[in-house]
């Protein structure tokens, strides 16, 4: 038996990416017998089996391995920058890599870097850490990523065909560029929906005939609403992975994003765009994708990117 601790700025439940992400990872590595914590700002407490504790004390334990879910947050910062310190070895899985001094710290010090995207994999050449880097394969839970009908009729969807977009109404997120950008479409059998579950930046789009703009913190919802998309759209400028496509993909909803992180990685699955107008004009001809290149997605996703595949990768490392 082994003993994990990640380490995240807030645990499950809260609807970001990250905070499942994690708790997906911890309970999967709790299934198979082994020993888990994590460290994580909110949320402390038993849940499912895994203890949530924000006490620092926790890294005077013996863990086999500390793994950090990403940097440039505060929480995961403070823990990196006191690796040295840390007698337990440490993984610290790259999200959207960064020059900033956290990270060049970490990646001197720590023992592991995971890297799952072209970008992780350049930041590592460009800085010479090629002999600590290995390889994750970030990976969702079937169990809560596969959504079920009803979303359409909830919330009055009425037109043919829906594309979505979901997150954090966030700067990085582009939400409003894609609502500027689909109303030039010109269609009237598409709705485009925006879900978002934080909107404290006052971002939201405003709704139109043909946009439906939702502040949603129910997951159920939110995979709902992937499920029953035409196409599901990532217009970030920014993402770590993008596990949202691997959620599409697990739906089977075609899915069209930006040139990066994940979508690069994927790309013989889905439609990556390098501008707006690239994206406008496959909007505007948009036409539902085959059946058999639906069903190459889902057993692409269903044999590659599962939790499993993420924990199988961590685990090979002790």
């Amino acid at each position: 038996m082994a003993k994990i601790l990640y380490v995240v700025h807030r645990y499950a439940p809260y609807p970001g990416g990250s905070e499942n992400y994690v708790r997906d990872m911890a309970e999967e590595t709790l299934r198979r017998g082994h020993e888990v914590a994590v460290f994580a700002g909110e949320h402390q407490g038993m849940h499912n089996g895994v203890l949530a504790t924000n006490d620092p004390a926790i890294f005077g334990l013996p863990w086999d391995l500390v793994v950090v879910h990403g940097g440039d947050v505060g929480w995961q910062d403070n823990i990196l920058m006191q690796c040295k310190k840390i007698k337990s070895p440490m993984l610290f899985m790259l999200i959207v890599p960064s020059d900033s001094t956290v990270y060049k710290y970490a990646c001197e010090n720590v023992e592991y870097i995971g890297c799952s995207t072209s970008e992780d994999w350049w930041y590592i050449r460009y800085n010479d850490h090629k002999s600590k880097a290995v390889s994750i394969r970030h990976g969702i839970d079937p169990k809560i990523s596969l959504g079920t009908s009803g979303f359409r009729k909830k919330y009055g969807i009425e037109t043919e065909l829906m594309f979505l977009s979901c997150g954090g109404y966030w700067h990085n997120k582009r939400m409003k560029e894609l609502v500027d950008l689909f109303n030039k479409v010109g269609r009237y059998d598409i709705t485009l929906v925006t879900t978002g579950y934080d909107n404290r930046f006052d971002i939201m789009p405003k709704d139109s005939e043909f946009v439906k703009n939702l502040l949603l913190d129910d997951r159920n919802d939110v995979m709902s609403a992937i499920k029953e998309s035409d196409l599901y759209i990532m217009h970030s400028n920014r993402e770590g992975f993008g596990l949202v496509l691997l959620e599409s993909m697990l739906n089977k909803t075609p899915w069209a994003a930006t040139n990066m992180a994940g979508a690069k990685l994927m790309n013989e699955f889905g439609f990556t765009y390098d501008n707006d107008e690239e994206l406008l004009n496959y909007m505007k001809e948009f036409k539902p994708i085959t059946e058999d290149k639906i069903e190459e997605s889902y057993e692409y996703v269903t044999m590659n990117h599962m939790i499993s595949n993420t924990v199988d990768d961590i685990l090979k490392l002790l």
